[in-house]
């Protein structure tokens, strides 16, 4: 993994709501205020009930590894933006939100001033020979609401408050019901007008919606969805994301939504086919930007996007004006899962995994279990053992192997076929072996249903012998739901960990950084489980810790690196494309020695780039404190140790590729 200094990109180096009834009551203020409140809450949280949003294989093929793509310009992070988002925030859930909470009583209250206080100004006018009487005192205040205010002098002070208040409340009223009119015709002015450097996402469904709730309060948000009655519309609006109604498909739609002056799409429509649609409406309404939109577009099928990447449908070469990259949320959310809840110990007892559920996210954790075991254990004769417990185990395992036959070279599976409320698994019998005795080392609950995973986990927990096996629960949300239950540490709650692979996944600091965001992370991890513990007495490797425990300046090392990966394959004429299996019997992918000293000097060259980009320079001494560095120097002038080092680190790069679900195909052609 890359580090500040020479030898960057070796791995063995550490880096530094329904409509209401015909005849239901009118809904009082305090109950506006709470279903606004919901409203919000609802979108932030969007997710279908049961985790159908995770589990649903129409979302995520198992064989789609973990892959999204990366903003360029990044998520922004400095003082003045954050000063903007936190007033964007204070504006919407502050002022705004208060003034719609009690906007009804307010408004009322002056139309009711302005008749009081015009009818007592009237009843004060000076007329001959008589003044006005009480009902056409009242008569005239009202006419103040159509301007009518003429009134000869002296004009009472109350009158003039009244010709003043009524005439405005009028306007108010006017302006509202056009904008009521034409709210979507004005949305889309105002986006045209003022949206700059702002993310488009096309589709608000679960994925959409806690992608926008994350994004809004750092960086403008448009969202285009075609269905007006969405529910997650009312909520997006409250939080402060301008919506339009249609088809991101179309690139008329796009142009509305401000695609001239975004920085980034984001595709997440539910169906493949609809998010290649609009990375094509993208190129069309692209065509002339002086810089390229990043379009991300998930995708669930790995034959489709093979096909894509194959072919070399990046939309690179003939649209310039975008870059295409392809995703896959809940693949993403099971690699994070994996790696904060990690399979494997160093232990000496070999590792059995228990698997509880092998709908979505299931089967990715068994793929991504097989992957990473046999990253670290090249040996084909050491096979890690998993067991699928569960009422249809072993019609689950027979789908498995048919879908992929490589995966028996990667795994011994097993079937513990009892249902979860069955007696047998709730007297924890999923965990224990022929001998009576427990023979899991760690174990994975992935359910549709929330409730029935926590009744599967703790019936885990349910003897004594089993009680310190850890368990992590896949759910939507870790925030949320059985989360908040699990989130006890007493009792049986102790050794069972929730993790939300939606809410992790759809981070925007994850989102939007790209495949290079997890394939730097699968380098860490790769090199973190090959990296043993520090002697007795030694003091530990500051490096030694899981990604998110280590500081930015150290994870942007190592995305540093992988960010430079599409610019690697084009110089070889290569590009990437998902494997979920690698095929141990085919020849692994191999550099020719041309290319591997041609990837090695641009490897270096990126890195000194890199280095005097953050302040540092050239000393016969290094010095980091000082930020001096005795590499910083061209190729020509290293010595071979430190060339290897570059070349160590292109070598390993299929390694590393191959355990977050990659490979490197060559394109036909010449090379870039």
């Amino acid at each position: 993994m890359p580090e500040p200094g020479h030898g960057h990109g070796s791995a063995p180096t550490p880096p530094p709501a329904a409509p209401t009834p015909p005849h239901a009551p009118a809904p009082s203020h305090v109950d506006t205020v709470a279903a606004r409140e919901r409203a919000e809450a609802a979108f932030e949280h969007a997710v279908p009930p049961g985790l159908e949003a995770i589990h649903d294989p129409a979302m995520a093929s198992a064989s789609t590894p973990a892959t999204t793509p990366r903003l360029a310009s990044g998520a922004p992070g400095g003082p003045g933006q954050r000063l903007i988002g936190a007033t964007r925030q204070a504006w919407r859930l502050g002022i705004r939100g208060r003034w719609r909470s009690y906007r009804a009583p307010i408004l009322l209250a002056i139309g009711l001033t302005a008749i009081v206080l015009g009818t007592i100004g009237w009843l004060q006018v000076p007329l001959t020979p008589q003044r006005y009487s009480f009902l056409d005192a009242l008569y005239r205040s009202l006419t103040l609401f159509a301007f009518g205010g003429t009134a000869p002098p002296p004009v009472p002070v109350t009158l003039n408050i009244a010709r003043i208040l009524a005439p405005l409340l009028t306007g108010y009223a006017a302006i509202g019901a056009v904008i009521a009119l034409s709210r979507d015709q004005a949305r889309a002015l105002g986006i045209r007008l003022f949206a700059r450097n702002h993310v488009i996402i096309a589709g608000l469904g679960s994925t959409g919606g806690r992608l926008a709730a994350a994004l809004v309060d750092r960086m403008p948000v448009v969202v285009v969805d075609p269905v007006a009655a969405n529910e997650n519309m009312v909520g997006a609006r409250l939080r402060g994301v301008r919506t339009l109604t249609g088809s991101a498909a179309d690139p008329a739609m796009l142009r509305r939504a401000g695609i001239e002056h975004a920085r980034a799409l984001v595709a997440v429509c539910g169906s493949s086919a609809v998010n290649v649609d609009v990375a094509a409406a993208a190129a069309a309404a692209t065509a002339g930007r002086a810089t390229p939109l990043t379009v991300f577009a998930h995708l669930q099928s790995l034959d489709l996007w093979s096909s894509l990447a194959g072919e070399g449908a990046t939309f690179d070469s003939e649209h310039p004006g975008m870059r295409l990259e392809y995703f896959n949320v809940l693949a993403a959310g099971t690699q994070m899962m994996l790696e904060r809840d990690q399979p494997f110990s160093q232990a000496e007892r070999e590792p059995h995994i228990l698997i509880v559920g092998t709908e979505a996210v299931g089967r990715q954790i068994i793929i991504q279990l097989a992957r990473t075991w046999r990253g670290l254990h090249p040996d084909r004769e050491r096979v890690l053992r998993v067991t699928v417990a569960g009422r249809d185990a072993r019609e689950d395992i027979d789908e498995l192997l048919a879908r992929y036959p490589d995966l028996q070279d990667y795994c011994r599976l097993a079937a513990r076929p009892l249902p979860v409320v069955s007696a047998a698994f709730q007297r924890g019998e999923a965990m224990v072996g022929a001998d009576g005795t427990c023979d899991v080392t760690r174990a994975y609950v992935a359910l549709p249903d929330e409730g029935e995973g926590l009744l599967a986990a703790l019936a885990l927990h349910a003897r004594p012998d089993t009680s310190a096996v850890p368990v992590t629960v896949a759910v939507a949300d870790d925030e949320a739901g059985v989360s908040t239950v699990l989130g006890s540490d007493r009792g049986r709650f102790g050794a069972i960990e929730p993790f939300g692979v939606l809410s992790a996944a759809t981070r925007d600091e994850l989102l939007l950084r790209g495949t290079t965001e997890l394939i730097a992370r699968s380098q860490h991890a790769q090199w973190l489980a090959r990296e043993p513990p520090a002697a007795a007495g030694a003091p530990e490797n500051p490096y030694r810790r899981p990604w998110d425990e280590l500081d930015e300046e150290q994870r942007e090392h190592n995305r540093r690196f992988a960010d430079d990966l599409h610019e690697k394959l084009r110089l070889i004429g290569a590009t990437l494309v998902p494997m979920p299996l690698p095929d141990l019997d085919a020849p692994p992918f191999t550099f020719t020695a041309q290319e591997l000293e041609r990837l090695a000097r641009h490897e270096h060259e990126r890195w000194m780039s890199s280095m005097l980009a953050q302040g540092w320079r050239y000393g016969p001494v290094r010095d980091n404190a000082a930020r001096v560095h005795d590499q910083i120097k061209p190729w020509e002038q290293l010595d071979e140790p430190n060339r290897d080092k570059d070349r160590d680190a292109v070598r390993e790069l299929p390694a590393t590729l191959a355990r977050a679900g990659f490979a490197i195909q060559r394109r036909p052609g010449p090379a870039g």
